[in-house]
């Protein structure tokens, strides 16, 4: 009697694909192995070790270390992004509501990427080489700052001008305390601090009639 074809994702599988995603799975370990061993002593065999799996079976998965390292910031990345525009979308008065989201964006920073070690390493290559996951990063960010911008040219309390324009300014203006890198540079200052005097000073050039 023939037996009869499978039906759903089992009939559809690549020959030789994980029957489940581990791509989670990955990024965990390869996190806890960069916190034991460091990051640039991590190898994707050290991964796979650590798993219990193959390098073969890893890279059906991620093509190659680089890949991970990427998925592991875009993750981290995201979070701080989220925060942004929850903050962005939270209302009130304008001026307020740039510095919340400015603070927001330093402060979630600083306990995602810079309180622990394995995170911090990353965070500075991937910073200075311009990985896409920064630069996408940084371009959400100017999403949150338009998005704020535009509410509060709707509400009268910020004049009226190009939007995009002026979320280009006040991304650059807020570089210093938002990206990563430059976290890292002026780790040892109060960007607290910083983040407030560019939020006034961008308030003041946003406001102006």
């Amino acid at each position: 009697m023939e037996s009869k074809p499978r039906s759903g994702a089992a009939a559809t599988r690549r020959p030789g694909r994980p029957a489940v995603d581990r791509r989670e799975e990955i990024l965990e370990a390869a996190e806890r192995l960069y916190d034991s061993i460091g990051f640039e002593k991590t190898t994707i065999g050290d991964v796979a070790r650590e798993l219990g799996m193959s390098p073969a079976n890893l890279y059906r998965s991620f093509p190659n270390r680089q890949a991970i390292d990427e998925a592991i910031a875009r993750r981290k990345l995201s979070v701080i992004e989220d925060a942004a525009w929850a903050a962005a979308r939270r209302g009130g008065d304008p001026a307020l509501a740039l510095q919340r989201l400015s603070q927001a964006v330093l402060q979630e920073t600083r306990r995602l990427l810079f309180s622990e070690q394995r995170m911090r390493h990353l965070c500075a290559v991937a910073a200075r080489e311009r990985w896409p996951a920064v630069d996408s990063y940084m371009e959400g960010l100017r999403g949150a700052l338009r998005h704020l911008i535009m509410e509060g040219q709707r509400s009268g309390a910020f004049r009226k001008a190009d939007p995009e324009a002026l979320a280009d300014a006040a991304n650059a203006a807020l570089t210093r305390v938002w990206h990563p890198y430059m976290i890292e540079v002026f780790a040892d200052e109060d960007l607290e601090a910083t983040s407030d005097r560019v939020c006034e000073l961008l308030v003041h050039g946003l406001s102006f009639k």
